[in-house]
């Protein structure tokens, strides 16, 4: 009997595509039209799995915004920021399945995404994954918003840290300063990755001056770069670093916050980044897209000296506990808690509050359910 090969999905190899080109900025619509353009051309020359960077629908918000900002110039900005968002799944998701269909690819692409509930107006950085099909695989909310983008996304819930199995090997991704949080990593590692997107609006260094955000030309500064290349060689498995590129001029002369706008660091900068983190593929700057072959004798050759989760982990000293399994809400988690804690520790609880140990457990119950509801 032949073993069964999980790697890349029992391929040899795939050609993989990253797009680094300009979104058409705050134009849900014209961008949806040259996502479906760009996956065609990628698929033309041979691509299985194509990746557009960060927020490429509708694009970054790259002006800059606080208190002190212009009222006039904000408003318009923030209208056409939540009217060009994306809602998953709706007829726009439709119209990118149909391309990824036709071009028989499965594509990761970011988006400014709509929270669907009736009653939210939240917009999240999000990743849409969909298969080769046209259908959803699936989409990740990025946790944390760095910085000053937490005026302009909400938090992901975490519960969509997975990768999805398919036939060219399992997917996952991640979103800008999630590849600093270590155990969010650690996380996909142990879900399994034969390639990890990562995405970015674009190469840039944070200490070089004289802004915050500048750009990183040489590939030396910008943690994104480090970063994605120690996740390939942790994981073994290889990833597609994406990074935005646009210009000034692609805002469009009349952008009501121009005088706040940086972009001068979304000069591309993308990366395909083998197994080993050596880059097949090297940054590259301007509007471009970026094609590698993906062996799988990579991933299998440099398992066999370092395997993350298998012989080289120690799960009796150390392991990763993850708190978001869709299988169980808050409840059954507290109730798990309980039913673990030592006994001379729960009673000790129960004598302080006045109660049993069988008294105990019904309470934490109706809480955690409460807590379920309320969240």
């Amino acid at each position: 009997m032949q073993p069964k090969q999980k790697v890349l999905g029992g391929r040899k190899s795939v050609r993989v595509a990253i797009v680094q080109t300009p979104p058409v900025f705050l134009d849900r619509e014209k961008c949806i039209d040259r996502a479906c353009e760009k996956i065609a051309e990628a698929a033309g020359r041979g691509a299985e799995l194509i990746v557009f960077p960060e927020a490429w629908i509708s694009g970054y918000p790259y002006w800059g915004e606080g208190w002190e900002s212009n009222l006039q110039g904000w408003i318009p900005v923030r209208v056409r920021f939540y009217d060009n968002s994306l809602l998953i799944p709706s007829e726009d998701t439709a119209r990118l399945g149909e391309a990824a269909a036709k071009a028989n690819a499965y594509v990761v692409i970011g988006c400014n995404e709509m929270d669907s509930r009736p009653g939210v107006h939240t917009i999240y950085n999000s990743l849409l994954f969909l298969d080769r099909s046209g259908k959803i695989l699936g989409r990740h909310r990025k946790t944390m918003p760095t910085f000053v983008e937490r005026a302009v996304w909400g938090n992901g819930d975490g519960s969509d840290l997975v990768t999805y199995d398919t036939d060219i090997g399992r997917i996952g991704g991640l979103i800008c300063g999630e590849h600093l949080m270590t155990l969010v990593r650690a996380r996909l590692i142990d879900q399994g990755e034969d390639f990890h997107i990562g995405v970015f609006p674009g190469a840039f260094s944070i200490h070089t001056g004289p802004k915050l955000e500048e750009a990183d030309t040489t590939g030396q500064f910008f943690w994104g770069h480090t970063s994605t290349r120690a996740h390939a060689l942790e994981a073994g498995c290889f990833v597609l670093s994406a990074c935005g590129y646009i210009t000034k001029s692609d805002l469009g002369a009349d952008f009501p916050l121009m005088d706040t706008v940086n972009v001068d660091y979304a000069h591309g900068g993308s990366q395909i980044v083998a197994p080993l983190g050596i880059p097949l593929v090297p940054p590259t700057s301007g509007d471009t897209v970026l094609y590698a072959d993906c062996q799988a004798d990579m991933i299998k050759v440099w398992k066999a000296l370092l395997d993350t989760m298998g012989h080289y982990s120690r799960p009796d000293i150390v392991r990763l506990q993850y708190l978001k399994s869709p299988s169980q809400d808050f409840s059954e988690l507290a109730v798990q808690a309980f039913e673990n804690s030592p006994r001379d520790l729960v009673e000790e609880i129960a004598e302080r509050h006045g109660l049993s140990r069988e008294n105990l457990q019904p309470a934490i119950e109706r809480l955690a359910k409460a807590s379920t509801k309320s969240g």
